[in-house]
């Protein structure tokens, strides 16, 4: 059976689109936003087997190609958004006075070009995901009809085995009965109905604000009273929810999450606006370095078991990761250097992080890796449920090999990254090399001042969470190379990192250029 999936939706252009959210975002945030849902919703048709049709509305002018060049049609109507969606069967204008004339004249022409079963979705739904739309294709095995509604009377997605003239002439569309005034046509032209999930369209700012998961927030401050970010602006979560032009300020520490009564994940928030306005102006740097990673070398890397030091790890301890490297290769183990690619994905560029997941994945495939082998918090909790191919901490793999020291303390004051600080998932492996009472007094230390990339707005905010470790403790013992590398800079000489110790390895922090020495070496050998 031939399936296709009909994407309804406006050209995000400044001023003509998500209007409802003016003024509370400007013009260009919300042709932004609405670029980023046309991303989310093309992401979840590529999941399903069927061609995709995109139908747009006209706009005044469509650009033309530039002299000597044929732009195709995709970037032609919708800029650098087009090269997404090259994966789309077709781009059409929708034609027609009302909505209910220019989706029937949709669906009568798809279904004129062989398709045999069809659903029609907008763009205003950013939860929809592949499961859904397929799940909508199975439905319509066994009725004729499929209908999924909005929580405000509306419908986010409609389903037909073929083109109807008779059930498109509804009251009014826009309000709150187009669905059960849609429901009534269909089942009076005798078709069988069948209903999906409810979800939401963004169409207004209370609409923001549920999605962000923000509407549930009872001001009690205990997100403001953790956070120095929140508190230097005098805000909690809902506030943050209405400020965008704070999303590069929020350090995705986690400890709003951690602190909150309704469980309102403020990090995620944060990620969520950068990722409808991406700032790649303020990381050029970065983002020259890590998208793609320019020191990534694989030429070890063609073994069943591999290991991946992530970047900073050989950065701040290249003695070490030479020492680890000869140790899994008496294993038999292969090692490999590249970015995760968290950073990427922090700063909201949701396009550039899936391609070097890909890359990274395409690459690990060609050379048949069955088994990462991960040094890095941030790598291990990043990479986990993001590729195909089982991850291990380096902890687990040195204790199955047998390699590995335990290391004899009276007390290890202990440091937690931030993506393992809630579940201590990673440290559990890390905890059996440890033979001393460990100890906790950095329970009010936010950040180590490196997360989100947030130092790059919040210089000042970035020293503080770093130095405050230094009133907690004199010594500080930890599993994550970054936040070591920023408390050395900012005076802790007594922050060390636990692996070098389970292997035997003296090392001292390198810290001006050479790291970035370190690991432009690593591409060399």
């Amino acid at each position: 059976m031939r399936l296709a999936i009909i994407l309804f939706t406006r050209v995000p252009v400044p001023g003509q689109t998500k209007t409802r959210l003016m003024p509370f975002l400007s013009g260009e945030d919300c042709a932004a936003l609405h670029s980023e849902f046309i991303r989310r919703t093309f992401q979840a048709c590529q999941g399903c087997a069927a061609d995709i049709l995109v139908y747009y509305t006209l706009m005044d002018e469509v650009r033309p190609p530039r002299r000597g060049h044929t732009l195709p049609d995709e970037e032609r109507i919708f800029g650098d958004l087009g090269k997404f969606m090259r994966g789309a069967r077709g781009f059409y204008p929708q034609k027609g006075e009302g909505l209910g004339e220019r989706m029937r004249q949709a669906f009568a022409e798809t279904f004129a070009m062989g398709y045999e079963c069809v659903l029609l979705t907008g763009t205003d739904i950013p939860q929809i995901t592949s499961d859904i739309l397929e799940q909508s294709f199975r439905e319509l095995e066994n009725c004729d009809a499929l209908l999924n509604p909005t929580c405000d009377g509306g419908y986010y997605l409609i389903g037909l085995k073929e083109a109807r003239d008779d059930i498109w002439d509804v009251p009014h569309y826009g309000t709150n009965t187009v669905f059960e005034d849609t429901l009534l046509r269909l089942e009076k032209a005798g078709l069988r109905v069948c209903a999906g999930p409810e979800l939401r369209d963004i169409d207004t700012k209370e609409d923001l604000t549920a999605w962000y998961g923000a509407d549930r927030c009872i001001h009690c401050g205990a997100c403001t009273g953790n956070c120095l970010f929140l508190e230097k602006y005098g805000i909690d979560l809902l506030g943050l929810a209405e400020r965008p032009d704070l999303a590069y300020s929020c350090f995705l520490c986690g400890r709003c999450k951690a602190v909150c009564p309704k469980d309102i994940d403020g990090s995620q928030m944060a990620v969520l606006m950068r990722q409808m306005r991406p700032d790649r102006t303020s990381y050029k740097g970065l983002l020259w370095e890590k998208s793609p990673y320019r020191f990534a070398n694989y030429r070890k890397g063609k073994k069943k078991s591999v290991l991946f030091p992530g970047c900073n790890f050989p950065a701040f301890y290249p003695k070490t990761t030479g020492y680890l490297e000869r140790l899994m290769k008496k294993h038999g183990i292969g090692i490999i250097f590249d970015c995760c690619g968290k950073p990427v994905f922090e700063l909201g560029l949701r396009t550039e992080s899936e391609e070097n997941l890909e890359r990274i994945h395409s690459r690990l495939k060609e050379r048949e890796v069955e088994e990462l082998i991960v040094l890095c918090p941030n790598c291990y909790h990043f990479l986990k449920d993001r590729l195909e191919i089982p991850l291990v901490t380096i902890y687990q793999k040195l204790e199955e090999l047998g390699e590995g020291q335990m290391v004899k303390k009276n007390r290890f004051p202990i440091y937690y990254p931030c993506p393992d600080r809630e579940n201590k998932e990673m440290f559990q492996e890390v905890r059996r090399y440890l033979e001393g009472e460990i100890t906790e007094p950095f329970q009010k230390v936010q950040c180590c001042g490196l997360g989100g990339c947030a130092g790059v707005k919040e210089p000042e905010l970035s020293r503080k969470m770093a130095e405050s470790a230094k009133q907690c403790s004199d010594e500080l013992y930890t599993y994550c190379a970054s936040c070591i590398s920023n408390f050395r800079r900012k005076g802790m000489e007594e922050a060390y990192h636990v692996l070098p110790m389970i292997l035997g390895v003296e090392e001292k922090v390198p810290l001006g250029i050479q790291p970035f020495m370190n690991r432009v070496r690593r591409k060399l050998l």
